[in-house]
């Protein structure tokens, strides 16, 4: 075990095995160690490459962090959360200064904000689950997960970004008169090339009915356009009120939890006398796991109250996009089944969200370059419900999460410039940027694979 790994396990286990990390200390030994200085070389490499394809990173930095930095799975997942937190928020400073941008540079808009609306709820729930199961689950488990949806979503990728490029290269056949099958010079218009591009066969659900008159059409069309840009006081309060929720719901767990294990003697010590829960019941909680009604009652009440709030508004947001962006049905339930998913992977085993967002966003059809800054906006809420819960309940290395967390900063600022960079100067070719997409996925496979092999190999603590 290296002087960093042995300096991190000093710290009193938490429930889970994973150890503790007070948030109000700082244990700047943590920083003082050469793997901390490759450690955040790489970091910087690899967030601008999964910041350029939207993917969030969380991934490819819990790889990182265990197989580089010297950090321990129960570690690692929770440290990645909160940098891929801090890159979020580079990446949606510089996706909202791309939709302010002159009407008349024919600038496309890069986030799909009904995408959002019905994506968030849901994602939010499975955030709160799969930090619950985070504390269960055995560290070797996740490094199997882990590996094994990335090389998925790899194959999965490369696969979209194959299609993308035969249809390229039938565009531009038709462009030269040569003779190629299944390309027409239809494809050479305006409105095609604001089309997603789709695996044959395959619809996005969110086009205007058939039997609409062709002006019709082209109105709906634009409506659905100034869709992806619109946002209202609204949506953003409803956001921030469903983040509070599921956060405060998932801390209070924990902490109620913790408390009530102090009083039947198998839990730890101060428990029921963590900082939190003195600011927020000033010392009542003790007194209340007392009895045995009260505590009932408020472990369900903090268990089942985000999850319900979560699904009311999913409900009202898919509902809202049924009928007034016409969006299909089985569309909204597959981009909600997704983002569950997505968010109980982002809690359970650390990945930023973007590294499902944004591959399923490219196969549902949605462009490439607004995949990435969709998937982006979607990673910022799953990150921060995700790190706000290991905050609090003290899972997250403060010290190495400023310094991991400032270069990730940097590397998102500089990778989703790059997207919009390479979305302006290659309109044509939409493959690049789902390339990109490809190579930050398979990145985060094989560092994870490199683990898996190194836990098979006993030349690693599982935890």
């Amino acid at each position: 075990m290296s002087g960093l790994a042995a300096l991190m396990a000093s710290h009193v286990a938490a429930p889970g095995g994973g150890p503790l990390h007070p948030f109000w200390v700082f244990d700047w030994e943590q920083v003082w160690h050469p793997q901390v200085a490759l450690c955040s070389a790489v970091l910087f490499f690899a967030g601008v490459l999964c910041s350029a394809a939207g993917i969030g990173g969380g991934g490819v930095y819990v790889a990182v962090l265990m197989v580089l930095g010297g950090v321990s799975t129960h570690n690692a997942v929770p440290l990645s959360k909160a940098i891929v937190f801090f890159g979020a928020l580079a990446s949606l400073v510089v996706n909202l200064r791309r939709l302010k941008v002159p009407q008349d540079r024919k600038e496309k808009p890069v986030i799909d904000f009904d995408a959002c609306r019905v994506v968030v709820p849901m994602a939010l729930v499975g955030t709160f689950l799969g930090v619950l199961m985070n504390f269960h689950v055995e560290a070797h488990v996740i490094v199997v997960v882990l590996t094994g949806l990335l090389c998925f979503m790899t194959v999965m990728v490369v696969r979209t970004a194959y299609s993308q490029r035969c249809q390229e290269e039938r565009k531009l056949d038709a462009k030269r008169g040569d003779f190629c099958p299944g390309g027409s010079g239809d494809d050479d218009d305006e409105d095609s090339e604001s089309r997603p591009l789709m695996p044959r066969g395959a619809s996005s659900g969110r086009e205007p009915p058939d039997d609409l008159p062709s002006s019709e059409a082209q109105i709906a069309a634009r409506a659905r356009k100034m869709q992806l840009v619109s946002f209202s006081q609204g949506d953003i309060f409803l956001s921030f009120f469903l983040i509070v929720v599921v956060v405060v719901g998932g801390i209070l767990r924990f902490h109620i939890h913790a408390c009530k294990a102090e009083k039947e003697g198998v839990g730890r010590v101060g428990s029921c006398r963590h900082p939190f829960m003195l600011t927020l019941f000033a010392g009542r909680m003790e007194f209340w796991m007392d009895d045995a009604f009260i505590a009932t009652i408020l472990q369900h009440v903090v268990t089942t109250l985000p999850l319900w709030v979560c699904l009311t508004l999913a409900a009202y947001y898919g509902h809202a996009a049924y009928k007034t962006s016409n969006w299909k049905v089985q569309t909204i339930i597959a981009y909600q089944t997704c983002a569950v998913a997505t968010g109980w992977l982002a809690g359970l085993v650390g990945v930023g969200g973007g590294l499902i967002f944004a591959p399923f966003f490219l196969i549902m059809g949605m462009d490439p370059a607004v995949a990435v800054g969709t998937s982006s906006t979607c990673v910022l809420f799953t990150s921060s419900s995700t790190t706000m819960q290991y905050l609090f309940t003290d899972r997250i290395m403060m010290s190495l999460a400023v310094v991991y967390g400032i270069v990730t900063l940097v590397a998102s600022y500089v990778g989703t410039s790059l997207v919009h960079i390479m979305q302006d100067k290659f309109k044509s070719r939409r493959s690049y940027i789902t390339l990109v997409v490809a190579a930050g996925v398979a990145l985060s496979a094989a560092l994870s694979l490199a683990k898996f092999v190194r836990l098979l190999r006993g030349e690693e603590s599982t935890t």
